[in-house]
């Protein structure tokens, strides 16, 4: 039950660290190299081995690992083949594209797995994903780190213990500042399909994926669980010259009679921290990432939430370990649990039918250090005025917005949408 909590022991047992092999060291890898060393600190984790397939691009890391005896694998194959029976979790800081194929293999080889967000692009993949944890007895965590955060933890336990009442309202925004270099970083960055898998990177998708997951997190007064989407219409714009996405909104209604309304942009003229306001009909709620969540409940009653500052990225981690050593009951984002998420986001893509460049005289494009900036002229109005009336930005009557129609994601079971153009 939430009285216990998230983190009370199941039985207090002695157990031995928690093996990992990251696989892939560079990039978001590094989080993930990181998160398990700040384990090894506690002797909570052990990083047993890694993948790396350029050893000569990461010289320094190798020399680090080597030092340390961490073993070493060119090939992910080779390391499943090799650590099966030896390591605990094997995570995946890797591409969208290679989530399903990667996270089913190694759970039908027998390890548990730490995926990052999003579990996978298309609701089939999903559910292949989840069959396949179901037949390996293993688990699969997933790497929404604001699930692993106290602020949305408090706040998830508050809404279902009905303090908020039942959901009418979940509001998020979050407004990026990405540059050209974002996109030049890997060559699947803002791609609709790439190496004919798809991708659908972009606001949704990626960078403020968790801010969609949480207002689904919020709309549910189920604990452990999201809210199951009805149906979704969604406006997806491109500022910068790329195949997904960076400006989006969209409404999703979903069981319980709740709505989501989520408004996003990566081409903001500086970064803020994403918002979420949650309205019930016995109070409403605040949440700020990085800050404190102020409720006000019908009554007058006020309460803060403060953000205890520990690190989510590294919280993911220490959950999973623990989990495994039977310390904590559940997994905070299990695989199961982002189903619906995927469902929202290819909903939106049905809904919205092609990803719609923004014409250059909204947009100031200019030098900005090493890289480009592109800005959506008045994005930053434009979203706070959405985010205030709940509507999309075609209903404010935006020029470059393009109006949707709605549509149903029940019974929904594959994605085939294809670029438009194509």
């Amino acid at each position: 039950s939430w009285t216990q909590g998230l983190t009370t022991p199941r039985r207090e047992v002695e157990f031995s660290a928690v093996s990992f092999c990251v696989v892939g060291v560079g990039g978001w890898g590094r989080t993930h190299v990181r998160a398990v060393e700040t384990l090894e600190k506690e002797g909570l984790g052990r990083l047993s081995a890694v993948v790396i397939r350029n050893r000569e691009k990461y010289r320094e890391a190798v020399a680090r690992f080597e030092s340390r005896n961490v073993r070493i694998y060119g090939d992910y194959e080779a390391m499943l083949e090799a650590e099966k029976g030896r390591i605990d979790i094997v995570t995946l800081p890797t591409p969208i594209h290679l989530h399903k194929e990667m996270a089913v293999k190694t759970l039908r080889r027998g390890f548990n797995v730490i995926i990052e967000k999003p579990p996978a692009a298309t609701i089939q993949d999903m559910d292949e994903m989840i069959e396949a944890e179901k037949v390996s007895g293993k688990f699969c965590s997933v790497g929404f780190q604001s699930q692993s955060k106290n602020t949305v933890q408090a706040l998830k336990r508050r809404i279902c213990e009905g303090k908020l009442g039942e959901i009418r309202e979940v509001a998020v925004k979050g407004k990026w500042k990405r540059l050209d270099s974002y996109y030049e970083r890997s060559p699947w960055a803002g791609k609709f399909l790439f190496q004919g898998r798809y991708v659908l990177d972009g606001t949704i998708n990626n960078p403020l994926a968790h801010q969609l997951m949480n207002g689904l997190y919020f709309a549910s007064r189920e604990e452990g669980k999201i809210a199951t989407p009805l149906q979704v219409k969604a406006e997806l714009y491109s500022g910068h010259e790329i195949e997904g996405e960076d400006t989006s909104c969209l409404v999703a209604e979903v069981e319980g009679e709740a709505r989501i309304h989520f408004y996003a942009t990566l081409c903001a003229p500086s970064k803020e921290d994403p918002s979420i306001e949650v309205v019930g009909t016995e109070g409403k709620a605040d949440w700020t990432l990085h800050g404190d969540t102020h409720l006000e409940y019908s009554d007058g009653k006020k309460e803060v939430i403060r953000d205890d500052g520990l690190d989510e990225q590294v919280e993911v981690f220490r959950n999973a370990a623990r989990y495994l050593r039977r310390e904590e009951l559940r997994l905070n984002c299990p695989l199961a649990m982002t189903r619906s998420f995927v469902l929202t986001v290819n909903g939106a893509f049905e809904s919205a039918g092609r990803i719609r460049s923004i014409p250059k005289r909204f947009l100031t494009v200019e030098k900005e250090g090493d890289s480009i900036s592109t800005t959506i002229k008045g994005i930053v109005e434009t979203i706070d005025q959405a985010f205030q009336q709940r509507k999309l930005y075609s209903e404010l009557g935006v020029e470059w917005a393009h109006p949707t129609k709605h549509f149903s994601v029940v019974n929904y079971s594959s994605f085939s949408l294809k670029p438009y153009g194509c």
